[in-house]
């Protein structure tokens, strides 16, 4: 009965269930930010999803925020207004 407990643990947490649990525990009460502007660029090939915001800390600077989907790729970039 005890082996039959631990396998069912194991193949609970190893599951494709869990895949986003530990994302949502390390951030639990973390502030969630709306972006100023969200939209998509039409690129052959590509799915890039861009979001622009403003820190608070820094409401002098532009964060954007650029994802493709398709071939993979992230980038992050600081600008000054």
């Amino acid at each position: 009965m005890k082996i039959k407990l631990i396998t069912f643990v194991i193949v609970l947490f190893l599951t494709p269930v869990h895949a986003g649990l530990w994302e949502k525990i390390t951030t639990i009460g973390a502030k969630i930010v709306t972006p100023t502007s969200e939209y998509l660029i039409e690129t052959s090939g590509w799915n890039i999803r861009v979001y622009e915001w403003i820190p608070t800390d820094n409401p002098n600077t532009r964060c954007l925020f650029a994802a493709g989907s398709q071939k993979g790729g992230v980038a992050c970039y600081s600008i000054n207004d």
